[in-house]
C-alpha cells in the first residue's frame, strides 16, 4: 500500500483520534509556553532567578492554568477515549496501570529513602514525569511493537 492509498483509507475514527491527540499536544505546548514566558516576565529587580516549576504565577494565570488542565484536558480525553479502536485502548490501560505501579510503589520507596536521609524530599515534578514517561513509553510498545 503506498503512502497516498493509506492515508485515504484512514476511517473517521482514526482521523478523530489523530486530531484530539494534535489538539492536546498543542494545548500542552501552548501551556508550557506560555507558563515560561509568564515566569521569565519577572519584575525588575527580582533578586531570585525564575524557576519553571516553583516561581509564583499570577492569580488570573493560575485559574486559567488550572481550568485548562482540569477542564479542557479531561473533555479532549473524554472524546478521545470515545474514538479510539479496541488495541489503543488496550495499550492505554497498559500504560495507566504500569504508571500506578510506578507511582504507587515509587512514592513510598522514595518517602522511606528520604526519611532514612538517602535522598531528597519527595518532589512532585519527578513523580509526574515518571508517571506520564511510563504511561507513554508502555502505551506506544503496546501499541507499535
Amino acid at each position: 500500500m503506498t503512502m497516498n492509498a493509506s492515508r485515504i483509507a484512514k476511517g473517521p475514527s482514526e482521523r478523530a483520534n489523530h486530531r484530539l491527540l494534535a489538539i492536546s499536544g498543542a494545548v500542552g505546548g501552548v501551556a508550557g509556553l506560555s507558563t515560561a514566558l509568564i515566569v521569565l516576565q519577572q519584575p525588575p529587580g527580582a533578586a531570585a532567578r525564575p524557576d519553571l516549576w516553583s516561581s509564583p504565577l499570577p492569580l488570573w494565570f493560575a485559574v486559567l492554568m488550572a481550568l485548562i488542565w482540569g477542564v479542557v484536558i479531561p473533555v479532549i480525553s473524554w472524546r478521545w477515549h470515545r474514538v479510539v479502536d479496541e488495541h489503543e485502548r488496550q495499550a492505554y490501560r497498559d500504560g495507566a496501570v504500569a504508571s500506578f505501579y510506578t507511582v504507587g510503589l515509587g512514592v513510598p520507596v522514595w518517602w522511606f529513602l528520604w526519611r532514612g536521609g538517602v535522598l531528597p524530599p519527595l518532589q512532585v515534578e519527578w513523580v509526574y514525569g515518571a508517571l506520564m514517561a511510563t504511561c507513554g513509553i508502555v502505551w506506544m510498545w503496546r501499541k507499535y511493537v
